[in-house]
């Protein structure tokens, strides 16, 4: 199975036209952002059988725009486990501060509980979430599919890094731009891996209670 993470196009919010504690239905995207969606749909080749995303306007307005320029008339499937990050008391508006940066480094170094403020979530929660969702998603298509899910920048970076360490498959830390799709394989070995690290986390979070 092909799943394709894709981030939504450049939103209101990050064009500083709205601020993020603005009501959701206000950070819909920019012209720049349709734009965005647009291009990378165009250069789309194949042919999608499901698409997915997460419940904000951004990414469900990415999704329709994505579907009506490729002419695929397909339903979109909502999922909170594709949300973005619970930053706590953070917000999204400072992603750059030192501490979140600071937390986002011992994440990657492998730290699972360190969160992102008071109230946001670790990086366990992260990864427990999105796994499942691709768990999910394997059990429920055909292997041959190819999975559109929309959802967020940093949230498809720890993914596709998490998944591609438990598989050894090399990959590049790098970030996820607006509109930028990045493809994972889904096999039944990964998604055994997938279940095993899964078990693996969270015994270890029980162990730590």
């Amino acid at each position: 199975m092909k799943l394709l993470f894709m981030r939504h196009g450049e939103s209101k919010s990050q064009a500083k036209l709205v601020q993020n504690s603005d009501p959701d239905i206000l950070n819909n995207l920019t012209s720049n952002g349709i734009q965005q969606v647009k291009d990378a749909s165009k250069i789309f080749n194949g042919k999608l059988n499901a698409v997915y995303s997460s419940p904000y306007i951004r990414t469900k307005e990415t999704a329709q725009i994505f579907l009506d320029t490729i002419k695929q008339p397909l339903s979109i499937i909502t999922d909170e486990r594709l949300c973005e990050i619970d930053y706590g008391f953070h917000g999204g508006d400072t992603k750059k501060h030192p501490e979140m940066i600071e937390v986002a480094t011992k994440q990657i170094a492998g730290d699972y509980e360190i969160r992102f403020g008071r109230t946001g979530e670790n990086k366990r929660e992260i990864v427990t979430r999105f796994f499942n969702f691709m768990i999910d998603i394997f059990n429920k298509h055909d292997t041959d599919d190819t999975i559109l899910a929309i959802t967020h920048g940093r949230a498809i970076s720890i993914i596709e890094y998490e998944f591609c360490k438990i598989n050894n498959i090399a990959c590049e830390l790098s970030g996820t731009k607006n509109a930028q799709i990045k493809e994972i394989i889904l096999t039944d070995d990964r998604i055994n891996k997938a279940e095993q690290h899964l078990q693996s986390i969270n015994k270890v979070k029980n162990t730590i209670i």
